[in-house]
């Protein structure tokens, strides 16, 4: 087989493509419920908006094109950035979004996909717990809508990591390398390396707890209240027993964990994080968290909160935990007509289709066998409805639709 025939690009079955079109479809029709408006962005994005931000995507992972002037753009690595200069060009104070746009970028695994589908909301203008509660609320409930029987919700807050190591004079680089090992939850790590910058041993302690601080949210919100600094860290605590407690109140307290050591590679996340398990498939299929200081990169001040599905792992985790059915291809409806028939076959098929009926027509003459759940013939001695346990004569289009509105009922 040629190279170019195989590789890394984003291709899917037709089978799970129909199950991925399913999950969006179910996605979609949840994010509406809840108030969302369908948005969208240019594919190609500004290189140097990106790379004049804080806290955006790595310069290594974005996928780089000129254009015919000679200016550099990427292919759109984010979906909350360019949205949110959107809402800051727009000076729109409050507003719901929501997504379903591809985004691109270079992984460190060259056999990775470059391309990978994204669904998600951008709640804008609010800053409250009980929004960080509905956005939560939200996620648990697409899982549910999706029918993933169990998965877990991870809950983190941005803030108390920052707070605490804002008592620490690191560097850029060893700042990364720390929470590098705090997320991959590395303890044996973590002391030798804070040892080797001189850290005191309060601090040492306090940071050597954070990938411990995982599990029932009451636990943990008890031990963290133990390791506290300074007071915007008990400010974080307190608010978190906010939201929890609303999470109660929506009744999804048993899809609820919180991890303290949960730390986003995306640095312009400034509150709660989360990300969401499905139990049995090994990475996160959403992830989001509240950023109220991005807009004001562009000139707003807009709080806001989000998150966003990745759909191939969606996809991958139905089919590793759920039995798939096979892509069932069988169509509503398919009229035969004899060529002398064909005036009054193609005026019921146009009458059918503007009913919300799926049809094919077909020359009588063609002997390919179509899977169908009804079958129609125009025939020169009859016009004749057939389906699995009955054949039914009529003489008119509206016969046909009656006949059609009846079986429909009655199956």
């Amino acid at each position: 087989m040629q190279p170019y025939l195989t590789g890394n690009g984003h291709s899917l079955s037709q089978t799970d493509y129909q199950l991925q079109s399913n999950l969006v479809t179910a996605i979609k029709k949840r994010f509406r419920t809840y108030g969302y408006l369908e948005t969208g962005t240019s594919t190609f994005q500004n290189y140097d908006m990106y790379t004049s931000m804080i806290g955006t995507v790595r310069k290594h992972n974005m996928i780089k094109t000129i254009d015919p002037s000679g200016d550099v753009l990427v292919l759109r690595p984010d979906m909350t950035i360019p949205i949110a200069r959107q809402m800051a060009n727009e000076k729109t104070p409050y507003r719901r979004l929501f997504y379903v746009q591809s985004v691109f970028r270079q992984l460190k695994d060259e056999t990775s996909p470059k391309e990978f589908t994204q669904a998600g909301v951008e709640c804008f203008g609010e800053n409250t717990p009980e929004n960080d509660a509905e956005t939560i609320a939200l996620s648990v409930h697409i899982l549910q809508d999706l029918q993933f029987n169990q998965f877990k919700i991870e809950i983190g807050h941005a803030g108390f990591f920052k707070d605490l190591i804002n008592e620490l004079p690191l560097s850029p680089g060893e700042l990364e390398k720390l929470q590098e090992l705090i997320q991959s939850k590395n303890l044996v790590e973590i002391r030798p390396f804070l040892e080797s910058l001189s850290v005191e041993e309060p601090i040492i302690k306090a940071i050597e707890s954070i990938p411990l601080l995982y599990g029932d949210p009451l636990i943990v919100i008890e031990k963290a209240s133990t390791i506290t600094m300074n007071s915007k860290m008990k400010q974080t605590i307190a608010y978190l027993k906010k939201v929890y407690a609303l999470l109660e109140d929506y009744g999804i307290e048993n899809a609820i964990v919180f991890d303290l050591g949960l730390i986003n590679h995306m640095d312009y996340y400034s509150g709660v994080i989360f990300q969401g398990y499905i139990t049995g498939y090994s990475k996160p299929v959403l992830m989001g968290g509240r950023y109220n200081g991005l807009a004001e990169q562009f000139g707003a001040d807009i709080p806001a909160i989000g998150f966003g599905c990745i759909i191939d792992h969606l996809l991958n985790a139905k089919k590793e935990t759920t039995p798939i059915e096979q892509l069932d291809e069988t169509i509503e409806l398919v009229i035969y007509y004899d060529i002398s028939r064909s005036t009054v076959a193609l005026s019921a098929a146009n009458r059918l289709r503007n009913a919300g009926y799926q049809v094919l027509t077909q020359n009588a003459d063609n002997k390919r066998d179509i899977p169908a759940t009804f079958t129609v013939r125009f025939t020169d001695d009859q016009f004749l409805l057939v389906d699995r346990r009955n054949h039914m004569t009529f003489q008119s289009i509206d016969d046909l639709e009656n006949l059609l509105e009846t079986e429909m009922r009655d199956n």
